[in-house]
């Protein structure tokens, strides 16, 4: 049986974001397959020359935590056949964890907030190794719970400082690593509460949309609203801040691990919201929708995700044109089975199911599991005793097919990353 880690949203949110800069991870990658094609006068032209590097990667871990070492290996299809570590993968323990962000540009973006190794590092998977392209010092930030693109070379990373009662920000340009931090002025942390938690963010128009909330010293809750804060971008000052009383409590998410909020190609905004310290009141897991040109949440939508799918969510993936794949949690499966992560197929414009995805249950719902190619939705499933696949989800129908076989030899898969469009 394979020992794989069980994290959930709660394990995110009792656990400091720190904790997971120990969790160190790694991909696996195999090399690029080059083909021909004809032009419009029938000729053919020559082959595109192997620079190296695999279309998409794959992080594969062996061992439990502590004892855990990372690798990285690559497909370049990811539709048939089989991978394994046997003779591939680099190992990439001590170089990267699996808060690492990648933009499909053949690049790996790396913030390092810990005492021992405060560096922001641009990595580059070439020729089956993960290589330093630059690195930079990185002490700004205590610890990095999400990110943004704003384009294509500018990367924000939200964070705390080292008491968790602010939230800083850092503006990365990809290309030269020049980095910009600072401060987000949030209103005052209100009596009696002692931490900011943020959940997710986007960015549209010039503005940087963010959920956060208050919160107590764990086992109190508290219930306090979710905020929206509007920031302005380059400025990043806080141009408005607005409250939401639908759902309350500790907004889950953070899409250092994996993706709970999204913009879509009518430039509405869809963000997920997980109070999972205080799910037991019957505050549900839930969509909003911020519409193009606003600054607030739409107050006629709601998205009721526990009520279509009976139970807590954790993250949420989009796939195009409105729709979006949802990792969740089995809710009839007792919390201490550690296999209970199912998928789900929705409608975000509609607020509707589309379908439950028929795959086999899943160890792993809270990494990075979903990517898009093609038009199709692609999900790693963490098995108990079935094969490894990455599926292949028809975003029309929601109906699933097997893809590539990931062979044995790990303990854990731990996210999917499309490095080159």
């Amino acid at each position: 049986m394979k020992q794989l880690f069980n994290y959930t949203i709660k394990m995110k949110h009792l656990v400091k974001p720190s904790f997971y800069v120990k969790v160190l991870c790694a991909i696996f990658a195999i090399g690029l397959i080059s083909c021909s094609k004809t032009d419009n006068r029938g000729s053919e032209t020559p082959p595109s020359v192997d620079d190296g590097k695999s279309k998409f990667a794959i992080w594969l871990q062996l061992g439990t935590w502590p004892n855990t070492t990372q690798y990285v290996a690559g497909v370049n299809d990811i539709t048939t056949g089989s991978v394994s570590l046997d003779g591939n993968g680099d190992e990439v323990t001590s170089k990267a964890d699996y808060g690492i962000v990648a933009n499909g540009d053949g690049y790996y973006y790396y913030p390092s907030s810990s005492t021992d190794f405060g560096k922001m590092t641009k990595f580059e998977y070439k020729d089956d190794k993960m290589q330093v392209v630059k690195e930079v010092p990185f002490t700004y930030q205590n610890a990095i719970n999400d990110h943004l693109w704003v384009d294509d070379t500018t990367l924000v990373f939200l964070g705390y400082n080292g008491d968790y009662n602010e939230v800083i920000y850092t503006v990365l340009n990809t290309e030269t690593l020049e980095i910009n931090n600072g401060n987000l002025e949030l209103p005052a942390i209100p009596n009696e509460y002692l931490y900011l938690q943020i959940a997710g963010s986007e960015y549209n128009s010039g503005k940087i949309f963010l959920t956060f909330n208050y919160t107590k010293e764990w086992p109190e809750t508290g219930d306090l609203p979710i905020y929206l804060a509007e920031i302005t971008y380059p400025s990043m000052n806080v141009a408005s801040v607005s409250e939401e009383t639908r759902t309350l409590g500790t907004a889950g998410g953070g899409d250092m691990w994996e993706p709970t909020s999204t913009k879509d190609e009518l430039n509405d905004i869809y963000m997920m919201l997980v109070p999972s310290f205080v799910y037991e009141k019957n505050n549900p897991s839930a969509v909003f929708r911020i519409k193009n040109g606003d600054k607030t949440f739409d107050e006629n939508y709601f998205f009721n995700l526990t009520e279509t799918l009976g139970s807590e969510t954790d993250g949420m993936t989009y796939i195009g044109n409105g729709k979006a794949i949802i990792s969740y949690t089995d809710g009839q499966i007792s919390e201490n089975e550690s296999y209970r992560g199912r998928f789900a197929l929705v409608d975000l414009r509609t607020s509707s199911l589309v379908k439950k995805l028929e795959l086999p249950l899943d160890n792993a719902t809270t990494v990075n599991s979903v990517l898009v190619d093609n038009g199709k939705a692609y999900i790693i499933i963490n098995t108990e005793t079935e094969k490894d696949y990455i599926w292949e989800v028809d975003p029309s129908t929601g109906a699933v097919k097997p893809g590539i076989e990931i062979v044995g030899g790990y303990d854990y898969i731990l996210r999917i990353d499309k490095l080159k469009k």
